[in-house]
């Protein structure tokens, strides 16, 4: 054997000796690791519709490699993404680094979900072309807001407590303002009557227009005309929960004279605690109004037959909310006077 070694040339005995010092170290080159995980909240409370979720996407790879995270768009799949660092990367005392991304994301339904694909792209020094690394995918269960048991209902997120500025800059404007508004108006108001108005008979002045129909009448004919559009065989679910919910409450103030039409749906509820309005009656107007919040507002995609379904009960609230007529009075018989004999 010990021949055998000294008859190989000096060529492959160097070859040999190379490959026991490279190959412990070809051994210990690292891959890349891709690692994509949801960073659990602090309070350790399992998330709910409208929590903003942190998702973490990690890669280990050489320190002579880099790596590109992809950039999300705003509607990812489920998820609406609210926010994305840029990539950073630290490199590591072991020839690797890590580089990671942030993405903040969010979901408007309660519901188990998980991420859509994610590509990560590897570059290999030396290598003809990148490759492509697939990231894991996180399943997320969502939560409802509401606990059960709550007989009311509750703002999604509580209001944020911003810093108050100064009051006097923007007292001190108001009132400049105020007093350039009053006098501007009350010289144009003066100029156009001696102009204009003096000279018109009051007779010709377009008289305001006021609709005298009962509210109701008022009511079942705008639901009537909003069914005619079909706006949920198009899609506009949006547009259709908008126009019936404008509706009642255009009902609610001509009924109950409460300002619904300017108003949130939080603010309602408190105008309705305060009103002479039954709760009854006003836990139904309530709960339609928070559920089609949802589609104006969150983004919920409803099912199309629970959209058609909207007018009908929108006109069982009008009905049921509408006080019996008056009964018509009936005149006395007329008594025959005694005839003289």
């Amino acid at each position: 054997m010990k021949q055998k070694l000294l008859r190989m040339s000096p060529l492959v005995l160097a070859l040999l000796l190379g490959l026991l010092f490279v190959g412990p170290v070809l051994a210990q080159s690292p891959d890349a690791d891709v690692d994509f995980f949801a960073v659990q909240p602090a309070n350790g409370h399992p998330y709910t519709v409208g929590d903003h979720i942190t998702l973490r996407l990690e890669v280990r790879h050489p320190a002579n490699s880099t790596v590109d995270l992809p950039n999300l768009d705003p509607e990812w799949g489920d998820f609406e993404v609210v926010n994305q660092t840029g990539q950073d990367t630290v490199t590591n005392n072991d020839g690797t680094a890590i580089t990671r991304k942030d993405y903040v994301v969010s979901l408007f339904a309660p519901g188990s979900y998980q991420t859509p694909p994610l590509v990560v792209t590897h570059h290999v020094p030396g290598a003809a072309q990148p490759e492509e690394l697939g990231a894991p995918v996180i399943p997320l269960k969502i939560d409802s807001v509401l606990i059960e048991g709550d007989t009311e209902l509750r703002d999604l997120k509580a209001q944020a407590d911003l810093p108050v500025p100064p009051l006097w800059p923007l007292f001190v404007a108001g009132v400049v303002a105020l007093a350039a508004v009053i006098g501007g108006g009350y010289l144009a108001g003066q100029w156009a009557y001696n102009r204009w108005w003096r000279k018109i008979p009051a007779e010709l002045f377009p008289q305001p227009v006021i609709d005298t129909r009962p509210p109701e009448v008022i009511a079942l004919t705008e639901l009537e005309r909003i069914e005619t559009l079909n706006l949920p065989a198009q899609q506009r679910f949006k547009d259709h929960y908008s126009l019936v919910t404008d509706c009642l409450r255009d009902y609610i103030e001509r009924r109950y004279q409460i300002p619904a039409l300017e108003q949130t749906t939080q603010e309602l509820q408190n105008a309705f605690r305060f009103s002479a309005v039954p709760g009854t009656i006003t836990g139904v107007f309530l709960d339609m109004f928070y559920s089609s919040d949802l589609v104006k507002f969150a983004r919920y995609r409803p099912n199309t037959d629970d959209a058609y379904q909207l007018v009908p009960r929108a006109r069982q609230i009008v009905a049921s909310t509408t006080p019996p007529p008056e009964p018509t009075p009936v005149a006395p018989a007329a008594t025959e006077a005694p005839r003289d004999l």
